[in-house]
């Protein structure tokens, strides 16, 4: 494989590629061109982009025009340099005219022999003495003899002569593991908060899949690994699997950002490095004509991923056994987010291994019912009966929202008034002494048009209190 390099240059306006947020954005925008993408040490308006082993995608013009055009959408207009050395992509991109130049593999030296010495990173007082002395291009000083220049010019003369001839072994990216799909960035300054690094998660992802489709194949796990800045830089690394191999972007970077919160980086972020080391293929079930497949866990996360963005992690809970005596205290609900997407595609289908042979029961036309518990309970209007049964309740009583067949909250008139209903009941339940006690009788009525709920009257002060409903 090639060793090419690519040379982005912002423009000046862009000195103050100011925030965090705006130089991540940037960083994963060219990561959607180029698999590794670095700052230029020392320089705040160049990076480096890793063009290497390009053919496949186009050739070193195809990556060039893709970079610029990621530094476009990313609200930057830059000029794109490629070359075999840094020395040449760094001078490539200051020539005028088309946004990117492209220099010929082995073509380095030949390209910097016309270019002047304001394209070599010397200091102006040994490029001011080289110009009294008539040497003004970089052909003009590598025609001279490497003895009499560092016996003049002493070491970084001669830097600069090597320089000059196209000799350049600087090289900003670490070797390659051959055969492991990667791809990473640089942060400089590094970054203290994980918010900037979301931008760059979309860059590395993109870059991996793209990697990996080449061969036909989707990540089964991701490695992503933190540069940590501190006295001394350190990794850290968090694993991703995902329920099933997807190359679902959107499931990814949930699932990232998920171990970024999980585990926040201790200490400000230098890098980010993403690696598949297991892949895998899409799989492919048989179904079967008499059972309901199981979901795939994919799909199924990236469907709900809108829900989560909207309702938060709450969207998807399961429910926590307490086993206390008030009904509001047998269980309460946990909320699970993305990270319970594996266990509810898991769960047993309805006819699937574990269910019984025979049929369902003819005639049942019911489903289980659901007490739905209010945050707190709502005081009510009871009219008793003999034996203090509640023959009519009137939720508007205290003239707030009244609670719909749904479970929503609404004004207006349902259940209307003071309706009658049936009961059942009572259920008394006492006890939580080393609480201050408690001593409750529940009912569970029915109104007219089939509205279930659940009250209880408080044995101390008997007043009446709406606990639910069920659905």
């Amino acid at each position: 494989m090639s060793r090419r390099i690519a040379c982005i240059r912002l423009p000046p306006s862009t000195a103050g590629t100011a925030d965090a947020g705006a130089r991540a954005a940037l960083a994963g925008a060219l990561l959607r061109a180029a698999p590794r993408v670095t700052p230029v040490r020392g320089h705040p308006r160049a990076l480096w982009a890793d063009a290497g082993g390009m053919e496949r995608l186009g050739g070193d013009a195809a990556v060039a025009g893709a970079l610029v055009e990621a530094a476009r959408g990313a609200g930057v207009h830059a000029r794109v340099g490629i070359a075999g050395t840094c020395i040449a992509a760094a001078a490539a991109t200051r020539e005028p005219g088309a946004p990117f130049r492209v220099v010929a593999p082995g073509g380095d030296a030949s390209y910097l022999r016309r270019r002047p010495l304001v394209v070599l990173p010397i200091t102006p007082a040994l490029r001011e003495t080289l110009r009294l002395l008539g040497v003004t291009t970089c052909g003009a000083l590598a025609a001279l003899g490497p003895a009499d220049v560092e016996l003049r010019f002493g070491a970084a003369g001669l830097e600069a002569w090597r320089l000059a001839r196209g000799d350049d072994p600087r090289w900003p990216f670490r070797p390659a593991e051959p055969g492991l799909p990667c791809a990473e960035a640089e942060l400089e300054p590094p970054v203290d908060s994980t918010e900037p690094l979301r931008f760059l998660l979309a860059g590395l992802i993109d870059a991996v899949c793209r990697q990996l489709g080449a061969r036909q194949r989707i990540p089964a796990s991701l490695r992503l690994v933190l540069t940590v800045d501190g006295i001394v830089r350190s990794e850290e690394v968090r694993e991703i699997r995902p329920a099933r191999p997807t190359a679902d972007p959107r499931v990814l970077a949930d699932l990232c950002r998920r171990a970024l919160e999980a585990s926040p980086p201790g200490g400000p972020v230098a890098g980010l490095r993403l690696e598949a080391p297991e892949d895998g293929v899409a799989r492919a079930d048989q179904l079967d004509a008499f059972r309901t497949p199981a979901p795939d866990p994919g799909a199924l996360h990236a469907a709900l991923l809108p829900v989560f963005a909207r309702w938060g992690d709450g969207a998807l809970c399961e429910a926590v056994r307490h086993g206390a005596h008030l009904p509001g205290e047998h269980a309460a609900w946990s909320a699970l987010g993305s990270g319970g997407i594996a266990a509810l595609a898991g769960a047993q289908p309805p006819g699937g291994e574990g269910a019984p042979e025979e049929g369902p029961e003819l005639g049942r036309g019911f489903l289980d019912l659901c007490l739905r518990r209010l945050p707190e309970p709502r005081p009510v209007h009871v009219r008793e009966g003999e034996g203090r049964r509640p023959l009519g309740v009137d939720l508007q009583a205290v003239g707030t929202a009244v609670l719909g067949p749904s479970g929503a909250g609404v004004k207006g008139s349902f259940p209307p008034g003071l309706w009658k209903t049936r009961c059942e009941g009572p259920e008394r339940i006492s006890g939580a002494w080393w609480s201050g006690g408690n001593a409750r009788e529940y009912w569970r009525v029915e109104a007219p048009d089939g509205w279930l709920g659940l009250l209880f009257r408080d044995a101390a002060s008997g007043g009446w209190y709406l606990d639910g409903w069920y659905d």
